[in-house]
């Protein structure tokens, strides 16, 4: 099973907004079993929403979009989408009393702006957001999915999490999937794999995948699986897990989102010592990372 996801601003396109919405719902997804096939940035205008939803109907059964469904004039993606899905807008009435009970909450006025947000295509699944006025909406063609969400990163992720992954998982038949990420420190990424070269060889051989992420200082070394059976999958991306723990225990540190910072504390911690830092170049940023950890003084 794969999807897309379409991101839709200048703001994005220009560098002024960074896209962290893809890079959550990537993860999200993984964790159901839906892999990512494209990420597509474009702008708010009809023609470039349009292209990028065909485009992306000839690749997978199921598109995420973001952004452009604010109630200002430069948002034309409900308006585009509704028409390219032969829908009509209508006044979805539940809608529009949670936007007027969200307002007068706040103490704001109501303006007509904020009511045309409860306009929506009446043969769409409406996803609630109760983060804000725009809600989201669930596009059906010959069994492919498109939903359409606010851009505002606290807004989608509300929509997705309340109602919209499950829609998902009921919609579409995936499998279930695992993944554990060891993480290392002191060795570079060409030389680790030279080192588990012929267990990496193995590892794949048995079904399981295996990505190195390489950042300054760090590799992290994700094993993945995908089966029915999740806690037979578990099972075996466990258990390479530790033989590779093992195999790297001179470099290894901890797993999935483990900090190395966070484990140095541990370690002084648990040793009963105290350390001080003497920093020029970096600005003080070792100590930064060390007492950003609760409990670190």
């Amino acid at each position: 099973m794969k999807a897309e996801i379409i991101t839709i601003g200048d703001e994005i396109l220009i560098g002024q907004t960074i896209d962290s919405n893809s890079a959550w719902i990537g993860e999200e997804l993984s964790k159901i079993g839906i892999e990512v096939n494209r990420i597509t940035s474009i702008k708010d205008e009809p023609s470039e929403i349009v292209n990028a939803s065909e485009e992306a109907f000839e690749r997978v059964d199921l598109v995420l979009m973001t952004g452009g469904l604010g109630p200002t004039l430069d948002d034309k993606t409900k308006r585009t989408l509704t028409d390219h899905f032969e829908d009509e807008l209508e006044m979805n009435r539940d809608i529009l009393e949670r936007i007027e009970s969200w307002f007068k909450a706040k103490g704001l006025p109501v303006l007509e702006v904020n009511r045309q947000q409860a306009m929506l295509p009446s043969k769409a699944k409406i996803l609630q957001n109760l983060k804000g006025s725009a809600a989201g909406m669930w596009f059906e063609r010959d069994e492919k999915v498109l939903i359409s969400m606010p851009g505002v990163p606290y807004e989608m992720k509300h929509i997705l999490e309340h109602s919209g992954l499950d829609e998902i998982k009921s919609h579409f038949k995936t499998l279930p999937v695992y993944h554990k990420t060891v993480l290392t420190t002191g060795m570079g990424e060409s030389l680790i794999a030279d080192r588990i070269e012929d267990w990496e060889h193995e590892l794949r051989s048995s079904g399981l995948a295996l990505a190195y992420l390489p950042s300054p200082g760090l590799v992290k070394i994700r094993i993945s699986a995908k089966g029915s059976n999740f806690s037979e999958i578990k099972m075996k991306v466990d258990q390479k897990a530790n033989e590779l723990k093992d195999m790297l225990a001179d470099i290894y540190f901890g797993e999935n989102k483990d900090k190395l910072e966070i484990m140095v504390g541990d370690l002084l911690r648990e040793k009963g010592k105290n350390i001080a830092t003497a920093e020029s170049c970096t600005g003080g940023y070792i100590a930064h990372l060390l007492t950003s950890v609760p409990g670190s003084s």
